[in-house]
């Protein structure tokens, strides 16, 4: 059992969340694919009434720092944010024939994710930093902000990206 659910954590909290594909597979090099779940990532945040601090969407993995009015609603989040987008990346792949037929199993995502509630700023920081040079650390640019499916741009050249970043923290309030 998580930490969260144990210590029956309840109320607003910054939390930072990873999650990957099953078999590590590198779905998020096909622009369509993380597009799509891009969108569903937004769509779920508007529906939790949550809020994204920091992302970064790596080839076979999601990181972000996510603002939750009801920490005790993380895991139904993840849940819909993950079933509403495997559904829609296999509709993808069945419609343009790539990689996957009706007959074999589609499974996307790992069924679980990680988490850690963000406690002190310093742990921000560490996990900020850790989020917008995952794509540099892995080779992919030479600098965070290059990496097109991450808010290194939001945060280090006042550069909107794809997502909308929040930084004023309205949630806590």
């Amino acid at each position: 059992m998580v930490i969260r659910k144990r210590l029956n954590i309840k109320g607003p909290a910054l939390v930072f969340i990873t999650t990957t594909t099953h078999n590590w597979t590198p779905f998020f090099n096909n622009d369509k694919i993380a597009t799509i779940v891009l969108h569903q990532l937004k769509e779920t945040i508007e529906y939790y009434d949550a809020s994204l601090v920091s992302y970064v969407l790596m080839p076979t993995h999601l990181h972000m720092l996510l603002g939750i009015n009801q920490i005790e609603l993380l895991s139904k989040f993840m849940q819909s944010f993950k079933i509403l987008n495997s559904k829609a990346v296999k509709t993808y792949l069945l419609e343009n024939k790539k990689e996957y037929t009706k007959n074999e199993p589609f499974i996307f995502w790992k069924p679980r994710f990680d988490d850690l509630i963000i406690q002190s700023d310093k742990q921000f920081r560490i996990k900020m930093e850790y989020i917008h040079n995952n794509p540099v650390k892995a080779g992919l640019v030479a600098v965070p902000s290059d990496w097109k499916y991450s808010s290194a741009g939001d945060w280090l050249d006042n550069k909107s990206g794809i997502l909308p970043i929040d930084k004023s923290f309205e949630w806590l309030l």
